[in-house]
């Protein structure tokens, strides 16, 4: 089996790579993101350490942090932003090496996929036989946030600018999926890097 990242900027075009790898080629994913929001659920490994260190105002009424709530004060300083990384990346971490582990040992399928926009920052990379960057213009990023996700400019400029920018992708990652084009052309580039 073998355990490939898939990385890139928000609107990128991780998900469809995933999708894509999940339904032709039979990769097992490994989505960080639910991974990361389960464990933020009340009585999951992270929520006591989140609501310790942003406080009760980022719960909801049912005592559940608010994701929006939460978003807003980590995408407008930097320094919370890593403070919320600090306490769920390692828990996150730890989540996926189990998951990859189990996956190796029953052998049931070929790749094993890690989609996140942070790979570097939260060491996944580490995990992976190769990392695969998802590289698509800034402009077209943009107009796939606003058009699928509702986002403002506000709000996109807020996420870009705390995220990896694209020479740090390029200088960390040799695979690389140009995708502006059509799905034809995406799954196409995936068969390239599937060949090596």
């Amino acid at each position: 089996m073998k355990t490939i990242g898939i990385t890139g900027g928000i609107g990128s075009g991780k998900s469809l790579v995933a999708d894509i790898m999940i339904k032709k080629h039979k990769a097992y994913l490994i989505d960080t993101d639910r991974i990361a929001k389960e464990q933020m659920m009340p009585g999951g490994i992270s929520y006591m350490g989140v609501v310790s260190y942003f406080g009760q105002d980022i719960l909801d009424g049912e005592g559940v942090i608010d994701k929006d709530k939460l978003s807003k004060i980590v995408f407008s300083d930097k320094e919370k932003l890593l403070m919320l990384n600090s306490l769920t990346h390692p828990n996150v971490l730890h989540e996926v090496q189990r998951e990859i582990a189990i996956k190796k040992e029953s052998k049931a399928v070929p790749y094993c996929i890690i989609e996140t926009a942070l790979m570097i920052e939260s060491g996944y990379d580490f995990l992976c036989d190769e990392v695969w960057y998802v590289h698509s213009s800034q402009e077209t990023r943009r107009q796939r946030l606003k058009k699928h996700r509702g986002y403002t400019d506000e709000k996109i400029d807020a996420i870009f600018d705390s995220q990896s920018k694209e020479e740090d992708f390029f200088k960390n990652f040799t695979c690389v999926i140009y995708n502006n084009g059509d799905i034809d052309h995406l799954e196409q580039e995936i068969d390239k890097l599937l060949r090596g």
